[in-house]
């Protein structure tokens, strides 16, 4: 499975605008942080917190870090100051240091509900769900009521990532009795009982529009959220609808064939991608489109395809398997030897050399090639069927 993703925000921050702080903004009504001066913060402290904010929201995260820094030196620093410099540092990708500013603003202030919040979007980014609830659960005790929407969101992921539905499905119509008209936890819940109640969830996907919609960047994290969990035909729609606002976005182009691809509507997925080769010439397309190709038996053409990707064992295995279909198994061999040459600890490897050898009669390095297979692997399936129907054969012909 091949899913990218670059840049983009994490379905979990998606609260009524697809950016950090809009986090931030949900969580205004927590109290911790409305009144500056009861902090006890200086204006030059409250004038540059206010310079912060409007940084995060556009996205200037290095100037960010830059502004912290600066105050750091000069006014020393606080809880709050830890939790957005710790949001810049996770955005522009050290995420390492970013968790122990977020770990370290959580000790001094454990109140803030901000930090709560996006610390829980970076620990469900790097896969850390279970820390990840903890900090959402958190949350709900210092984030003002009309943050549980976003809260509920939230939870609503964790659950799906962890493939427990109903739970999901109870989180999300426990928003939806506060926050009957919210258009994205009216999209989940359309999502979550798409296949049970398809009726009803057509209804709920109108009302989300009538709500003010799910946004395309909303319905292409939704999308790949499905797609991490083996969802892939549920993807397939809420990525199509991506795509429609953007037909541009190589991205979204590319994740959606990868659902149509993984959902058996393999035709239309080659489509997607053959456009895209039209368009751009890009390996992780040309590759993606070759092995739909292969599997659909035009050799052929997966062939030409897998010739233009780097060299690597993996790909050189692809296109010796090509020439063996297409009957030139003595160049498919000299192929394959130098991808076992490479990776001589490869399961995948020693098989197809296997198999290959095997057509052409050389029976006794087939079978040799399948034992160590099952030496480096020993639940390798293929290679165990493969190695027990060589030597049925080989017993049967008294080879």
């Amino acid at each position: 499975m091949e899913i990218h993703t670059l840049n983009r925000v994490h379905l979990i921050c998606l609260a009524t605008a697809l950016s950090a702080t809009a986090l931030l903004g949900a969580c205004a009504g927590g109290g911790r942080v409305s009144d500056l001066a009861d902090a006890g913060w200086s204006e030059a402290r409250s004038n540059a917190d206010t310079r912060i904010l409007t940084l995060l929201e556009r996205g200037a995260y290095e100037e960010v870090i830059g502004v912290a820094d600066s105050l750091e030196s000069t006014d020393g620093t606080d809880p709050r100051l830890k939790g957005q410099k710790a949001e810049a540092l996770w955005r522009t990708g050290s995420v390492d240091e970013a968790v122990v500013l977020f770990e370290e603003s959580l000790l001094e202030d454990y109140a803030v509900c901000e930090t709560h919040l996006n610390f829980a979007v970076l620990l469900l980014e790097t896969g850390r769900s279970g820390r990840a609830f903890t900090e959402l659960n958190e949350a709900k005790m210092f984030c003002g009521q009309e943050n549980t929407p976003v809260i509920n969101r939230n939870l609503a992921v964790v659950w799906i990532k962890r493939g427990q539905e109903d739970a999901a499905l109870s989180i999300v119509d426990e928003g939806l009795d506060y926050a009957p008209n919210d258009s994205y936890l009216l999209g989940l819940k359309g999502m979550l009982i798409a296949e049970t109640n398809p009726v009803l969830a057509e209804t709920l996907f109108v009302k989300s529009e009538a709500a003010g919609g799910m946004t395309p960047e909303f319905l292409y994290q939704l999308g790949l959220l499905m797609l991490r969990s083996d969802q892939p035909a549920r993807a397939v729609k809420p990525l199509e609808e991506a795509l429609a606002a953007d037909p541009a976005d190589r991205e979204v182009k590319f994740n959606y064939a990868e659902a149509l691809a993984r959902s058996g509507r393999v035709e239309k997925a080659g489509k997607v991608l053959r456009e895209m080769l039209d368009e751009q010439y890009e390996e992780k397309a040309a590759k993606r489109l070759a092995r739909i190709q292969f599997r659909g038996g035009d050799y052929a053409g997966a062939l030409d395809l897998f010739r233009t990707l780097s060299e690597t064992p993996e790909n050189l295995d692809r296109v010796a398997m090509c020439l063996h279909r297409l009957s030139r198994t003595r160049e498919a061999v000299a192929i394959q030897r130098t991808v076992v040459k490479e990776r001589p600890d490869w399961p995948t490897g020693l098989i197809n050399l296997a198999v290959m050898l095997a057509s052409i009669g050389e029976l006794d390095e087939s079978e040799s090639l399948l034992v160590r297979a099952i030496e480096l692997d020993p639940e390798n399936v293929t290679a165990t069927v493969n190695l027990e129907a060589l030597r049925k054969a080989r017993r049967e012909s008294g080879r």
